[in-house]
């Protein structure tokens, strides 16, 4: 079962601006390592799907990432709140540091929001 879903850019702005909670976007380039890094987000998701929304960049317009969000490479995972980025993993991810990214970035969310 997906737990992600493939977003376009048009249709970002509307989740960015949603009252959903934080969101996770995924930036990865269709090569030899695209599968592995799809099922360490899948896995990664179905862990905090509670807790936060995912979405897969669409690789088909990975050049309006590059401006729009300073995407320099790929993989890049983006956690946004509010609609604002709030963190940021760049390179290839296990399981594992993406758990500890997605822990670290809600936890720094929960800081926020208590202050």
């Amino acid at each position: 079962m997906r737990t992600i879903k493939i977003i376009e850019p048009q249709a970002i702005d509307m989740e960015l601006q949603s009252e959903g909670g934080p969101l996770l976007v995924a930036f990865l380039k269709r090569n030899e390592k695209y599968s592995g890094q799809v099922a360490v987000l899948e896995a990664a998701c179905r862990t905090h799907g509670q807790s936060v929304r995912c979405f897969l960049y669409n690789a088909d317009y990975l050049d309006t990432a590059t401006d729009r969000f300073a995407v320099k490479g790929t993989p890049t995972f983006l956690l946004f709140h509010g609609g604002r980025e709030v963190n940021r993993l760049i390179g290839e991810s296990d399981g594992d540091t993406l758990d500890v990214f997605i822990d670290a970035s809600m936890e720094g969310l929960s800081s926020i929001v208590r202050s």
